[in-house]
């Protein structure tokens, strides 16, 4: 079937005409898709008009159709309106809807692309159509263009100012058309384009031209200026000319010298405005007379006075007297004011015209100041570092008061003595200054460096030998007083070691905290232990306990310094003679075992591990007596 309607396009074709259809179902409502290709001689292109015939519709039925151009490869009759791009196209019943043209190159031979179309109808029916040109012999060519001159350039008319200013668009001429741009920033364009179908003689189809338009400004018409005043006086020094300032629209000069007895003052339009009658040009003439002036003598100074205490020493101090001026005094100087007077001599005037020049003077008619002696430089303090370091002023008195300016801390600062009211330094000074510079160098922190801390068992009582040295070169330390901190992490005790000496050290020996002894030397408690009732002595955390498991020890004066303390070890004794298993600290029920009893002692084994115990701590006592003799 489609072979048929090819050769059927085919012969329409050859007489002009090409119709291509493409039938639908004969069934129910149905679509022919047909088109027609007309060679456009213009463009040299087929242009090809779609139309779907639609059959079999009822007269009230509403059809809606939207269509698509496709590929030269068919893709199917649609079978709905997806992807259709086109439309949509409303219709009534039987008709012929034009769907759109579309041009194909002249050259094309065979068929054109694929179209497509689906109408649905309001009853709910739809049907698809699809349909394209052929036959096509790609023959259809443009003619050979119409060759015209090439257009003459346009004229232009470049009037004053930018308002008036336009290109002159040529006649209309066969085959041209013009495009003209409006004048901007004194530029404009002009554009002969040849329509279709023409070429100029030199082959092209567009020519150009780029105009400049001057900015020439129109003549503005103004007013003839005034007058301009003059000035004459005696002389001719004083005469002149008063030329107004030049303005946008007219500018000032004078011609002639009004020293010679005349001038002219010449008034100029501006360019692009001219006076009234179009003159550009208005001419004042001036005449001066030459009459001598008296001789001006400059304006005097006023005189100076000695103003001192007592009235006594006042007086004016006069200039001398010249050719020009002359001078007296008005009044006295012990009243408290007076006027100096200059007259001028002869045929001399000061600037205005006047003879005569009046100075008010005052004088102030207080009492002498009474002498002061220098005061002395004040005290400073000059300390490493900064923060210490003032001056020390003397407390103010009823003829002296004292300020600091600066701070000593900056490194250098002043004290001002400044004398009271109606009081002088013999200096003749009011006010006394002192300069104080500041040693700016930092401060050496004090130090415990060298101190020590240790314990030791003395005839079984435990005691800690100390040895303190604060260094303290700078005298930063505030304490005064040594101490031994110690701590088990949960309690700590403060045990004062005394007072440094006045060189800065202090040693001797203290008791463990908790040891206790009678006035014979003899141990009557221990840390970490208790005697019972019975007199036996057991283990306890009372008693400094925890001093038996330090975590810290130091030494505290300030600043502070690290040592390792321990409590003397069991070997060396420094407990009960005769106690329980155990670790001081850790609480031991009381029971029958060797102990200390309430009536006496046994065990003959502890007497001589008790005597080799005081042995021993003799030896350590003289070992640190020899040490404190050879530091003394």
């Amino acid at each position: 079937m489609r072979r048929l309607l090819a050769a059927i396009a085919a012969f329409a074709l050859g007489a002009g005409l090409a119709v291509v259809g493409a039938a639908a179902p004969a069934s129910a409502h149905t679509g022919d898709l047909l088109a027609k290709a007309v060679c456009n001689t213009a463009t040299g292109q087929y242009d090809v008009t779609y139309t779907l015939k639609l059959t079999n519709v009822g007269s009230t039925l509403t059809g809606t159709t939207k269509w698509r151009v496709g590929t030269p490869s068919f893709q199917g009759t649609p079978k709905n309106a997806n992807g259709m791009d086109r439309g949509p196209i409303t219709s009534q019943g039987n008709t012929t809807l034009t769907l759109g043209t579309e041009s194909l190159p002249g050259t094309t031979k065979g068929g054109g692309p694929w179209v497509y179309a689906y109408t649905s109808w309001t009853d709910g029916y739809g049907q698809g159509s699809d349909g394209r040109i052929e036959g096509l012999k790609g023959d259809c060519t443009a003619p050979e263009p119409k060759q015209i001159p090439v257009p003459v350039q346009p004229s232009i008319v470049d009037a004053c100012g930018t308002s008036g200013d336009y290109v002159v668009e040529p006649r209309a001429t066969e085959g041209v058309t013009w495009s003209i741009s409006p004048v901007v920033a004194g530029k404009a364009k002009a554009t002969a384009t040849a329509k279709p179908g023409y070429v100029f003689s030199d082959g092209k189809v567009v020519k150009s031209w780029d105009f400049e338009f001057t900015n020439v400004p129109c003549i503005v018409e103004i007013p003839v200026p005034p007058k301009p005043a003059a000035t004459e006086a005696c002389g001719v020094d004083g005469d002149a000319v008063l030329l107004p300032e030049d303005s946008d629209t007219v500018s000032w000069k004078l011609e002639g010298d009004p020293k010679t007895g005349t001038a002219t003052a010449v008034a100029t339009a501006a360019k692009g405005y001219a006076f009234p009658g179009g003159a550009t040009e208005h001419r004042y003439d001036y005449t001066f007379t030459n009459e001598p002036c008296p001789v001006i003598v400059p304006e005097p100074v006023k005189p100076e006075i000695v103003d001192l205490c007592d009235v006594d020493r006042d007086e004016v101090l006069l200039p001398e007297e010249t050719e020009q001026l002359v001078w007296h005094v008005e009044g006295e100087p012990s009243s408290g004011s007076v006027t100096a007077v200059a007259v001028t001599k002869g045929t001399h005037v000061f600037e205005d015209g006047t003879t005569e020049r009046r100075f008010p003077l005052t004088f102030t008619n207080d009492p002498c100041p009474i002498e002061l002696p220098v005061p002395v430089k004040p005290a400073a303090v000059d300390l490493c570092g900064v923060d210490d370091d003032r001056i020390v002023v003397p407390a103010d008195t009823d003829t002296v008061s004292w300020a600091i300016e600066g701070d000593a801390a900056t490194g250098s600062a002043v004290a001002v003595a400044t004398a009271a009211e109606g009081h002088v330094f013999e200096s003749g000074e009011a006010t006394e200054r002192f300069v104080f510079e500041f040693d700016q160098t930092e401060c050496v922190p004090p130090t415990l460096a060298g101190s020590t801390a240790a314990a030791l068992c003395v005839a079984n009582v435990p005691w800690i030998d100390f040895d303190v040295v604060l260094t303290d070169p700078d005298q930063q330390s505030t304490g005064h007083t040594a101490y031994l901190v110690l701590s088990d992490g949960t309690n700590t005790e403060k045990v004062e070691l005394g007072p440094l000496g006045e060189d800065g050290s202090v040693d001797g020996r203290v008791l463990w905290p908790g040891a206790a002894i009678d006035e014979a030397g003899n141990p009557t408690a221990w840390p970490g232990w208790k005697q019972l009732p019975n007199g036996r002595w057991v283990v306890t955390e009372e008693n400094f306990g925890w001093t038996h498991s330090l975590t810290s020890a130091y030494i505290e004066v300030n600043p502070e310094l690290s040592i390792d303390l321990e409590y003397p070890p069991a070997v060396v004794g420094c407990g009960p003679a005769s106690k329980p298993a155990g670790t001081p600290g850790t609480p031991v029920a009381a029971g029958d075992g060797q102990g200390l009893a309430s009536t006496g002692f046994a065990g003959g084994p502890a007497i001589a591990i008790a005597g080799g115990l005081v042995l021993a701590g003799a030896l350590a006592l003289a070992v640190q007596l020899m040490l404190r003799r050879k530091r003394a």
